[in-house]
């Protein structure tokens, strides 16, 4: 079956055009393209590999489908969709608006009310300090230094460690993180039992500070109104993958800061509003 998968009609000829395409846990995209003798292999595998399904003639899908390395399903039923570029994965993301790339089996509901959850409860809560981070919560957590930071859900407590769901991906493997490797997203303002003095409260702890410097480029603030030059955060790129990177902000840019990402050299700096960042805990040794 593997020689049909190579011999296989070109996507761009082929009138049953078969595209897996999809992330692993570790964020990284993954796509292939498969002749029509492997269609109904290729798209019953895509539900054990969680991968999203393209049929399409379209002429840019079929474009995009010569791009793509050639599936291979082997003797014992194993299908392999290797590995692809970042760039390319967000063109097949583009190629099949509404809905025509689906997923190969509907999403998981989650209970926790967070994003893509269908349960229609809250958000889950987001802890304003390490030590306050409980069963339900919202954190950050690293997957690897080379993965980057995902959010996740705290599923089970073991005194200071946690086991979590990844909120994006709730089918991929749960992780166990020490509560001091977490971050932190902004709960939002403290409450107050002044009705008459909650806006102004509110309005003082929303305003960033004025002139905060660190002196140490590994200075890990405690609080987002103490994030200043130099310190190290948390912030989310603009990839499809929802990905949080360290950053150190170098100039305050109107109401938000200008940061540099830590590990990635000659890339152009980029505007965060300070509340948007996440925080790394300054007592993780």
């Amino acid at each position: 079956m593997t020689a049909k998968a190579k011999n296989a009609t070109p996507a761009t000829s082929s009138p049953s055009l078969i595209v897996l395409f999809g992330i692993d846990s570790r964020g990284k995209p993954k796509g292939a393209r498969f002749g029509r003798d492997l269609a109904d292999l290729a798209i019953k595998a895509a539900t054990q590999l969680q991968l999203r399904v393209l049929a399409s003639n379209d002429p840019k899908v079929a474009e995009l489908a010569t791009r793509l390395p050639v599936g291979r399903v082997h003797a014992t039923g194993r299908t392999f969709v290797p590995f692809i570029r970042r760039d390319l994965y967000d063109k097949l993301v583009a190629a099949a608006p509404n809905g025509n790339a689906h997923p190969a089996s509907p999403p998981t509901s989650g209970s926790s009310g967070a994003p893509g959850s269908t349960s229609g409860g809250a958000p889950p809560n987001r802890p304003r300090n390490w030590h306050e981070i409980g069963l339900g919560d919202l954190v950050v957590a690293q997957q690897s230094p080379d993965d980057g930071w995902y959010e996740a859900i705290v599923i089970e407590a073991n005194g200071d460690m946690l086991t979590l769901r990844w909120r994006d991906y709730p089918r991929e493997s749960r992780i166990v993180r020490h509560r001091h490797r977490l971050g932190l997203l902004y709960p939002g303002p403290k409450p107050t039992t002044d009705t008459g003095k909650s806006a102004k409260t509110t309005a003082k702890q929303d305003k960033p500070a004025a002139d905060n410097q660190g002196t140490d480029p590994k200075s890990l603030p405690r609080d987002w109104q103490e994030i200043g030059i130099n310190h190290l955060v948390l912030a989310e790129d603009d990839g499809p993958w929802k990905s949080w990177w360290e950053a150190t902000p170098v100039e305050k840019a109107g109401d938000g800061l200008r940061l540099r990402w830590r590990n990635r050299v000659n890339t152009s700096l980029f505007t965060r509003p300070r509340l948007a960042l996440a925080l790394i805990c300054p007592d993780a040794t």
